[in-house]
Parts: C-alpha cells; structure tokens; sequence
C-alpha cells in the first residue's frame, strides 16, 4: 500500500492569532445568517409569514468589555443618600394655596405645550413595534429559541478542534534523563444522527532532551487514528436526534408564541389608547358641567341680590361648582398620569410632549353562535396547538426514558497508523495500520435512577394531559365569555343612550321653568347629564374592547406586518378620528 506523505507549513504566532481571530468573525456572521433563516422558515407558516419575523440585528446588542484593574468597583458601588438637612425642600405661600390659584395651575397644567406633536392610534402602534420594551423582549425570545436550534444542529456537523500540551521534566521518556515533550492534536469529530460517534484525529508528537548529555536529537512522531462508536440498544435511533428534535419544536412554538404576543400586545395597545380617549372624554365633560355649574351658580347669586331667594341656595350652587372643578382635577390628574404611563409602555420618552388625538373604533358586531366561537378557538388559536404538541413532547419523554432502561450494546472500532521517523513531512503507512473491532456491553443491573425517570415521565405525562383538558375547557369558557360581554355592551350601550335622552330632557325641563326648580334641583340635572354621557362613551369603549377580545379569544384576529389590525373578509372597520369618520 502506498504511503502518503503531507507537507505541514510553519505558522507563526502571530500569524496563528490573525487566522483564529478570522474564523471567530466569520462563524458569528454564520450564526447570524443561520438564526435568521431559522425564524423566517418557521415564520412561514403563520399567517403573516416571514414579513413579521424578527431579525438578530448583531449592531443593537453590546460587545464585551475588559473587567476592572480590581475587584473595588464590583464591591463597593457609590451610594447617594443625603441627610435630611442636605435635601431640597421649598413650601409654597398661602396666596399660591388659595382655591382660584390651585383651579387655575390646573388649568394651564392640562393645556398642552404649543411644540406637543399629536399622536393617532396607528401612530401608536407602529410606534409601540419598534421601541415597547414588551415587543422588543419578545422578538428577543424568540431569536433565543433559534439560537438554540443552531447549537443543536452543531452537535451533529463536523466539529473541528486542536489541543497542543507542552510538558517537560523527568520520567517522560526512558531515553533521556530529562526531557521536553511537545504534543499537538488535531482532528474532527462527528455525533452520527442515530447513534454514535466518529472521530479522526492526527496526533504529532516531539520529545526532545533537557540536560544534553544524551546523544541524538530527539523523536519526532505522527499517528492516523479513527475511533468509531455505534449504539445498537441504548442511545440508538431517534433517540440520539432528541435534543435537535426538542429545540425545533421548541421554536415552532416560539414563532406561535410571538405572534400571539403580537395579537395580545395589539389588543391590550388599542385599550389603552381607547381608555386614554375615554379620560378626555370625561375631562370635556367635566368642563362643560363645570360651566353649567357656575350659571346655576351666577343665577342663584342674582337671585339672593333680588331678594328672590334665600343665601343658602346661593351657597348650595357655589359648593356644587367646588366640587366639580375639584373632580374636573382629578380628572386632569389620571389623565397625565395614564399618558405618562401609555407613552413608557409603548417605549416613548414621558418627556416627550404629545397629543393623543381622539379616536372611536367601529367595528361591527361578529354574528356568530357560542358553538361556532368554540370551534373557533379550538381549532385556530396558536397557543391551543402549543399546548397539544408539548403533550406529545410529554408522551415521547415517555419513550426516551424507556429506552434508558435498555442495555448499552456498542459497537466499536479504531484505526492506527504511525510514522516513527518523521522528517520533512508525515509518512503514513496504511500497510501497517493497527486496527480493532469489537462489541461492549453494559447490562442493565443498576437501572434505579432509569426506573425513576422512566416513573416520573408516566406521571408527568398524565399531568400534562389533564393540564392539557383544562386549557381546552378554560379556552372554550374564555370565548363564550367574550361573546357575552359583547352582548352585555350593546346592551349597556342602548341603556347608557337612552340615559343621556333622559338627562338632557331634564334639564331642558327645568330651564324651561326656572322659577320651578332650586339650585339643588339645577346641580343634580347637570351632574346627572355629565355621568350620563360619561356612561355612555363608557359603554361605546366596552363595546370595541369586547369584539376585540373577542376575535383573540376565538383565534380569529389577525395583525398585519405593521403591526396594525386586519380587517377579516366581510368586516368594515371603521373610525371617527378627532370627528371625521373614515372606513379601512
């Protein structure tokens, strides 16, 4: 058999170092390259398909720095924490704690700045998808679930590796008193795909005397090796895939975990949004009572100047208005708070001075049966197949820990070849290779720990399939509910219409026979037409929240890749923005 002979080329270590740092650079490019193909393929089978993936967007993420000189700055961090005589603190006067001055901060408090930019409710979901700290954790899990099915498919692609050992002293080689031994391993290694394992490997080896009195100048050796291991029982089949197996399921139901977020995050956007209209809806009217308030008010001063009416009346009038400007800054209040924390959830600074601009959804009331609304959910929703597969993912646990009870039955084998005078190159001898073959058997004796596991998998598997019937229950209860608040909406709504018609023809009564009534009877009509209509945009938002709910409850929503809602064939939605109403 003839030899082979491979010429190694001299590296330098710097050279070394510059080769390394390259194939460091160019694996991460790969690892990127590689998650985001993942994402994109499992994306494309929900219904937005790879246009809603995320990208590993490397340039937004930190690289490592250098740790400090000393463990100092880890120990012992900068604390600030005044005395009470250092802190600021500043009272105001009497003449800025009087009623007018306190109305009137308010009042120019709930003007918006002149610079303040306004801020549509498509304007604040896009806006949410690209800045929420809640979208931006979620595309983040989802790229770590890719991740991980990258370093699962490495475990079965050819690894590379190199391990180089320096040792010198006495005793490592009969020939020489002391001496220095240099040892560079080189080689491959690949995990077969049911079962096993092989692995070529080029050892080179150099020992060299220390003390120089023995003559000669050393060895020099290479060796071939191919070391083969194939399971027959234990650890054989597609039990060996499992961990590649798990972690690509585990990213389909990342992808459906993501878009699900998606829907929920939109949801949950809009309510917001529409709950912050609500609270401007309530401040106009509360302004528009306290204005009412304060001519009931000037009405019973004029008449106590006439002598037409008692003073108590006119005092009756006056604390009626008190009241409604101290609720009209309540109002105010909420409202600034609610903004504050509408603008922090979908990521925007709280400094930042903006507008919300007034808008009421129209969507039309689904028809459908509470059977209908079951299947639905059933048969739609993403986190209801979820919770199926990972019930499969419970019974085949089941297998994998019986199959740990099995003997361990390997078939193995190795190749060696050497070359004891190496010089100028390696010479391999395959004439003269040293090869072995045989079986190894583990018998099962001790299999206790196996036995438990395999236990512990049976009574997992029954507790993931009655956790599996309660999501199924919970999820058909959940869309029946959902359907009957849209129910109780509508009929809150009609309720809540008709209050205001009586409200108003009240206080049409009354001013048309003023004489009639007292300040009391004046304060009342104008409070009940204020809760009146404050009840009915209520209920006009429970409406819209309901549907909404409703088509995620059922597995029916859909958000399109700008993160907006999509209307369903058949669904007109419609939206009185700031007036005008406009169709989608």
């Amino acid at each position: 058999m003839a030899r082979v002979r491979v010429i190694a080329p001299r590296i330098t270590p710097l050279a070394a170092a510059v080769l390394l740092a390259g194939c460091a650079s160019q694996q991460l490019d790969e690892v990127t390259i590689r998650t985001d193909d993942l994402v994109r393929n499992r994306n494309a089978g929900l219904a937005d398909g790879v246009r809603s993936a995320p990208d590993l967007e490397t340039d937004i993420y930190p690289k490592g720095r250098p740790f400090p000189d000393g463990p100092e700055t880890d120990l012992s961090p900068e604390t600030r924490d005044p005395r009470a005589e250092d802190l600021p603190f500043t009272p105001k006067t009497q003449a800025q704690n009087e009623a007018e001055a306190i109305i009137e901060r308010i009042r120019q408090l709930a003007q918006a700045p002149a610079d303040a930019e306004p801020l549509t409710l498509d304007a604040a979901i896009e806006f949410a998808g690209t800045h929420a700290v809640e979208y931006t954790g979620a595309e983040q899990t989802y790229l770590l679930a890719a991740l991980s099915v990258v370093t699962a498919q490495r475990l079965f692609e050819p690894r590379f590796f190199n391990d180089t050992s320096f040792t010198a002293g006495q005793g490592l080689d009969p020939r020489y008193d002391a001496a220095m031994r240099a040892v560079n391993d080189f080689g491959v290694r690949k995990r077969l795909p049911y079962g096993g394992e092989v692995t070529a490997r080029f050892i080179a080896e150099m020992t060299r005397s220390l003390d120089g009195a023995t003559s000669g100048q050393g060895v020099e050796s290479a060796t071939f090796v191919l070391d083969g291991r194939i399971p027959l029982l234990q650890g054989a089949g597609a039990v060996a895939r499992e961990p590649l197996v798990q972690a690509q399921r585990d990213l389909v139901y990342a992808s459906r975990s993501f878009e699900s977020f998606r829907r929920d995050f939109l949801v949950s956007v809009i309510t917001d949004y529409l709950d912050l209209v609500l609270q401007l809806n309530a401040i106009a009217n509360a302004e528009r009572g306290v204005e009412l308030n304060r001519q009931v008010e000037e009405r019973e001063s004029a008449l106590v100047a006439a002598g037409r009416q008692e003073p108590f009346q006119a005092d009756l009038a006056r604390q009626a208005t008190l009241f409604a400007l101290d609720d009209l800054a309540a109002q105010q209040e909420s409202y600034r708070l609610s903004l504050d924390r509408f603008k922090v959830r979908i990521g925007m600074d709280a400094e930042r001075p903006i507008v919300i601009v007034p808008t009421e959804l129209q969507l039309p009331v689904p028809d459908a049966s509470q059977d209908e609304a079951v299947r639905y959910a059933l048969d739609f929703r993403l986190d209801l197949q979820t919770a199926r597969d990972q019930l499969e993912d419970s019974r085949r646990r089941i297998d994998l820990a019986e199959n740990g009870l099995l003997p361990a039955l390997d078939l193995v084998g190795n190749i060696r070849t050497n070359d004891p005078q190496l010089a100028d190159g390696v010479n391999f001898d395959f004439s003269e290779a040293l090869y072995t073959a045989g079986v190894n058997l583990s018998l099962p004796l001790d299999r206790v720990d196996e036995s438990v596991a395999l236990r512990a998998a049976q009574v997992r598997y029954a507790q993931a399939e009655r956790q599996y019937q309660r999501t199924l229950d919970d999820a058909a209860v959940g869309v029946r509910r959902a359907l009957r608040e849209i129910d109780r909406a509508r009929f809150s709504l009609l309720l809540q219409d008709r209050n205001v018609e009586i409200a108003r023809n009240r206080l049409a009564s009354i001013d048309a026979a003023p004489d009639r009534a007292t300040a009391r009877d004046r304060t009342e009509a104008v409070s009940g037409l204020r809760n009146a209509q404050d009840s009915r945009a209520r209920a006009s938002r429970n409406l819209q929240v309901a549907i909404l709910n409703y088509l995620n409850a059922a597995g029916i929503l859909r958000v399109a890749p700008e993160g907006r809602l999509q209307p369903l064939p058949g669904m007109t939605v419609g939206e009185v923005v700031g007036g005008i109403e406009s169709r989608k």
